[in-house]
């Protein structure tokens, strides 16, 4: 008897599979909007042709700085926001598995004893076990549209997990671009502080001799004092950007890294300046916008099925019995089959509220996609403007700090042969030092700006849990290339001690 209930069970449970698979559903067709930006990337309107068939490039063949790779998969294995982000993911997996099951048959077993009888002493049992299963056939595709709509936004989070990876990539990557700067900074400043003790002792020696004044010391006192200022203020700066990058990291604890690469030496790959649009597309935060986009479209369907009436279909088998020992046999089985129709008569207008408020979202669901792609085409058009004009900078004040550095030699040996005042020699200092400070802003602005160009190219989602290699899924576009030109030559060291 029990098999029988059991088979009974199954064929009620089938049939709700049945009816649910035959549901219609009432959304709209989707329709991906289209682009509202120019067919090609690139540096000008005259720019070159895009990239066709370019080779993926991951994370570890872009950033190639062994202490870099290190700190980026640190930072991957435990930044805060990107666990918050994962913990997204699987809370919208949860969500929807919980709208899916709603589709499903639901099946219920139960068994009781009911014990009772009357004031006079009589007696009695009522033995019972049963299987109900109860099911929505959705004929209108409400439920479907609703799982379908809660399948997207699983996605959308996933997409959204992806984007903030390649997030925390750049941001990783920039924080220690401005680590290495501040660093760098901090050791020109102890050199031009070592540079200006030589000169004071140079001049003390000067004025003890007679061939130089008090002012020119009290001057060469006073540029000492403030190279030890600018130095403190460097240490400050610098202890401010390690610990920004500690909390990019996750952690404040020191770990072994490989040893840092000076900015004068860090290459990066070389990236493309021609690409098709359309490798915007598979921006993972577009991407999320997308399937945000189709979760609404969903949401339009299952407001339209409200308009129908719904449909619920109630069966149980089971035994009844007063005798536990006749509870299986043939003459105690019981069956109930229950149809209930639900038809919406008046709402008040919540119905066609609520299709207003699904159609509604929709339209702002297609702005908010539109607004992701214009943003994405503008990073990178930036960004490619943006090398071109740093690459002209660089060049630029290469050639003023060689002028400014022949500057002060040339001041130096004025001043040594009486020809100038000791002020056109600091005034030279003080200029060489600026040149070489800006000089060192514009290669870490060059390297900060080839990363933002890899991350608004969509690079970096090859990394997982790890930055290892590329991924199938890094769009066309991002190919290993030559080192950049990033060729900074080392200050030459001008023959006086007062070249500083």
């Amino acid at each position: 008897m029990i098999t029988h209930i059991h088979r009974q069970a199954k064929i009620l449970c089938l049939l709700a599979v049945l009816l649910t698979a035959s549901a219609c559903s009432l959304a709209p067709d989707y329709i991906r909007p289209a682009a509202p930006i120019p067919l090609s990337i690139t540096a000008s309107p005259a720019g070159p042709r895009p990239a066709a068939g370019a080779v993926t490039l991951g994370t570890r063949d872009f950033f190639r700085d062994p202490r870099l790779q290190e700190l980026i998969a640190a930072a991957l294995r435990q930044n805060r926001d990107l666990r918050l982000a994962l913990l997204a993911v699987r809370e919208a997996g949860a969500q929807y598995r919980v709208q899916r099951a709603d589709r499903l048959p639901q099946l219920d077993g139960e068994a009781s004893d009911t014990y009772g009888g009357d004031l006079k002493g009589k007696e009695s049992n009522l033995y019972m076990v049963s299987s109900a299963a109860v099911l929505d056939p959705d004929l209108f595709g409400r439920l479907k549209s609703l799982s379908e709509a809660a399948l997207q936004r699983y996605q959308a989070s996933e997409e959204a997990a992806k984007a903030a990876r390649i997030l925390l990539v750049a941001q990783t990557a920039q924080s220690y671009l401005n680590e290495r700067l501040a660093a760098e900074l901090l050791r020109l400043a102890e050199r031009t502080l070592q540079s200006r003790q030589s000169s004071l002792a140079f001049i003390e020696r000067r004025v003890q001799s007679g061939q130089s004044s008090l002012l020119d010391l009290e001057q060469a006192r006073g540029m000492t004092e403030s190279a030890k200022a600018e130095a403190a203020a460097q240490k400050n700066e610098l202890t401010r950007a390690e610990n920004a990058l500690k909390l990019l990291l996750g952690s404040f604890e020191p770990q072994p890294l490989p040893p840092p690469t000076a900015l004068t030496d860090m290459r990066f790959a070389a990236l493309p300046q021609g690409l098709p649009s359309s490798i915007l597309l598979e921006r993972p935060d577009i991407m999320e916008a997308e399937h945000e986009l189709q979760a609404t479209n969903a949401d339009i369907g299952a407001a339209r099925a409200a308009f129908f009436p719904s449909i619920s279909l109630t069966g149980s088998l089971g035994v009844v019995s007063n005798d536990l020992n006749l509870l299986f046999s043939g003459a105690t089985s019981a069956w109930t089959f229950l149809p209930k129709i639900g038809l919406p008569v008046f709402s008040g207008g919540r119905d066609l509220a609520g299709l207003d408020l699904a159609e509604v979202r929709k339209e702002s669901a297609v702005v908010r996609y539109e607004q992701r792609i214009q943003t994405a085409f503008r990073e990178v058009a930036d960004a490619l403007l943006t090398r071109s004009a740093l690459a002209d900078r660089l060049a630029a004040q290469k050639r003023y700090l060689q002028s400014q550095q022949l500057v002060l030699r040339l001041a130096t040996t004025n001043y040594v042969n009486g020809a100038v005042s000791y002020l056109t020699v600091l005034d030279a200092q003080r200029s060489v030092f600026d040149a070489e400070r800006t000089l060192l802003a514009i290669l870490r602005d060059q390297l900060v700006n080839d990363v933002e160009l890899y991350a608004a190219l969509g690079g970096g989602r090859d990394a997982g849990g790890d930055t290892g290699g590329a991924s199938p899924r890094t769009p066309p576009g991002l190919r290993p290339g030559p080192a950049g030109g990033n060729d900074f030559p080392r200050t030459p060291s001008s023959p006086s001690p007062i070249n500083q």
